[in-house]
């Protein structure tokens, strides 16, 4: 890992920042896109601000599994933008960073500020799309340093039917929990993702696949697992309001591969995690959403089962 901190106020320091195989990545994609200019199809800047009210009935830390049992009301700012490069329709390259701001009323030591970059290049193969990642998570708990995650990702992806579409990817990632050394992990994991577009993108659903291995500095926390997911779109109308409804549950079966030394055998856990948003677009720019996540986790090992529920509203400018 090269380096942890940084804004994401001046894109141009992606380029500085990646390592020589993603900066080569990087530099290929722009100076590609560079050269042609005069013929460039295009070139699209996304903005979003959003700002979004909670109530969490389990204030905790995913990444330490830890639950305080208590609950709190949460706030959330956020800013994401992009820079999407075309060319010749075949070739993209695309820009992007984010910063969200998570402030609890009562439980102000886990705060959250999250700062995001990515690279994403991808090309036209014939019929399927050809593309590499890249993305880098840098994340504060009450002003100090949390968490840094990194990860690589090559994938694959077209259709195979006019209502088929699939998406391999293969996911290299690095994460490190600041006063966690033991903690501190790579993965690599291989996904499918298969979409069957019932109304084209009025409704479609989406069936996944993940494997996944991490390998942490303490042998405790290694481990394997599976895990599936299915999420549906619908998209109507209510009035004359365009209506966004979207359902996501998500089941994973962890087995770890050495003893915890608070139970003297492996661990072995089941999460499940469901989400639902309703999202109406008020303007061409504005959109109000209400949303429900809930997750279940269940493990033999007593301090990583636990349940959060978290309800919430946003509203959303898009530029």
């Amino acid at each position: 890992m090269l380096r942890r901190h940084y804004t994401t106020t001046n894109l141009t320091t992606v380029y500085i920042l990646l390592n020589p195989f993603q900066y080569a990545i990087a530099l290929t994609g722009a100076v590609l896109l560079a050269s042609h200019a005069p013929v460039c199809h295009s070139v699209d800047l996304d903005l979003e601000l959003a700002a979004g009210y909670a109530w969490d009935d389990n204030v905790g830390l995913d990444e330490l599994e830890r639950a305080t049992g208590e609950s709190d009301e949460l706030t959330t700012l956020e800013a994401q933008g992009s820079a999407l490069f075309t060319y010749q329709d075949r070739v993209s390259l695309r820009l992007s960073a984010g910063l969200v701001d998570d402030s609890y009323q009562t439980f102000s030591q886990v705060d959250r500020r999250t700062e995001s970059l990515g690279v994403n290049l991808e090309g036209q193969l014939g019929k399927a799309t050809l593309g590499i990642n890249w993305f880098d998570v840098s994340a504060e708990l009450d002003d100090e340093q949390f968490l840094t995650y990194e990860r690589l990702s090559p994938y694959l992806a077209g259709f195979i039917s006019k209502q088929w579409f699939l998406r391999g990817e293969y996911v290299y990632g690095e994460k490190e929990i600041a006063r966690r050394p033991a903690r501190q992990a790579d993965s690599h994991s291989v996904s499918m993702d298969s979409y069957y577009f019932v109304q084209g993108l009025k409704r479609y659903a989406v069936i996944g696949y993940t494997f996944r291995v991490d390998n942490a500095r303490a042998n405790r926390y290694d481990y394997e697992s599976h895990a599936l997911k299915l999420r549906y779109v619908h998209r109507e109308t209510l009035g004359r309001f365009p209506l966004e409804l979207e359902l996501e549950g998500k089941y994973e079966d962890r087995q770890y591969k050495a003893p915890d030394p608070m139970i003297g055998v492996e661990r072995e856990d089941i999460r499940w995690r469901f989400s639902a948003e309703a999202r109406l677009s008020l303007t061409q720019h504005l959109s109000w959403a209400l949303m429900i996540k809930n997750s279940d986790y269940d493990s033999n090992l007593p301090t990583a089962s636990y349940s959060d529920l978290v309800i919430g509203s946003e509203i959303r400018l898009s530029f």
